[in-house]
């Protein structure tokens, strides 16, 4: 089998953080914010990742922080360019974590709701809850979500990392209309709105703290920075291909790592030839070993290698799309992210 045709750079970086989120089981709903400067691209990214984890087989609801902002009255009261008012006063934090985050969480009743205010109206809601699956991965997009009200209520944060000049340039482009013309919009956004996110970007070190970065300056070509942890954190790889090779382990990782041999039960190793030039050149050949689910009694050998969140992102974009990223039990005990036949291929 071959990588579609309709595969694209972005469709793939999407794929591989769906993945990701996909294998994670929390016991609750996995809560995932999407984070980032204003008009990073957040909002486009995770309906775009909502899909990708409902493809996967599990229930995806997407939600945008807009719904939880406070009262037009309380969001101006500072000034309609204060900086400080928009990181102050726009959000209902509170509200995020009462109605959303902490319901949906290992102690919550599993209920949320989608919003609390009309936005465009700025009537005040009191809609009835929805249900929760208990297998669901809830997106929300918006702005400020690692400020301190907000820690330890998502399971994981995928931060949209945008140069300030891009997002200026997307948002005056973006906003015109609704601010009142480009020159109006562009003074919006160096006074209050990038204002703000400079602040936050000070205060919390959020991109540091996200344990999925996606660069965005080019929304046709996003950069997966890393994904499975902070810096600094080491993330354990299953292998029984390629990745065991010296040569590709000096192509993508830029150095040779210390395994250890280990193995998976219930699985069966078969072999997938590979048509991506990249792929063949860093391995050496177009046959690949592929691993699917199989009788309990059959494993496949394999080494583990302790790895960067850097690295991990490399090894997803080698991995071409025939395989998907799953998180399994090792022979010895504990777990490791396993690449892992697409059903169907």
């Amino acid at each position: 089998m071959t990588t579609s045709p309709t595969v694209t750079p972005r469709s793939r970086v999407i794929g591989r953080i769906a993945d990701h989120l996909a294998a994670l089981d929390p016991g609750h709903p996995l809560r995932v914010g999407v984070d980032g400067i204003t008009a990073a691209g957040k909002t486009t990214l995770a309906a775009e990742l909502a899909v990708a984890v409902a493809e996967r087989g599990r229930p995806a609801i997407a939600l945008s922080l807009d719904g939880y902002h406070h009262p037009r009255a309380r969001r101006y009261r500072q000034g309609r360019e204060s900086a400080a008012g928009y990181y102050e006063d726009a959000y209902d934090t509170a509200a995020v974590r009462r109605e959303l985050l902490d319901r949906l969480g290992p102690e919550g009743d599993g209920l949320y709701r989608t919003r609390v205010i009309d936005l465009a109206s700025d009537q005040v809601l009191a809609e009835d809850p929805q249900a929760a699956a208990r297998d669901a991965v809830l997106i929300v997009d918006g702005s400020f979500l690692q400020r301190s009200e907000l820690v330890g209520g998502w399971d994981q944060i995928v931060f949209v990392q945008v140069d300030f000049e891009v997002a200026h340039a997307r948002a005056v482009v973006r906003d015109a209309d609704l601010l009142g013309g480009s020159e109006r919009a562009a003074e919006l956004y160096t006074n209050r709105y990038h204002a703000a996110c400079r602040r936050y970007l000070a205060e919390h070190d959020p991109l540091a703290k996200a344990p999925i970065v996606v660069e965005n300056n080019d929304p046709a070509n996003p950069h997966l920075v890393r994904i499975g942890g902070t810096e600094g954190t080491a993330v354990q790889l299953f292998s029984y291909g390629t990745l065991q090779l010296p040569e590709v382990q000096r192509s993508q990782f830029g150095r040779l790592l210390d395994g250890q041999a280990d193995s998976i039960t219930g699985y069966q190793q078969e072999w997938l030839t590979i048509t991506d030039p990249a792929v063949i050149a860093a391995s050496g050949t177009d046959r690949h070993p592929v691993v699917r689910a199989a009788d309990p009694t059959r494993s496949v050998d394999g080494s583990v290698f302790a790895i960067t969140p850097a690295e991990l992102a490399a090894a997803d974009l080698y991995e071409v799309d025939d395989y998907r990223r799953f998180l399994v039990p090792l022979a010895s005990g504990g777990s490791a992210w396993v690449y892992l036949a697409v059903e169907g291929s």
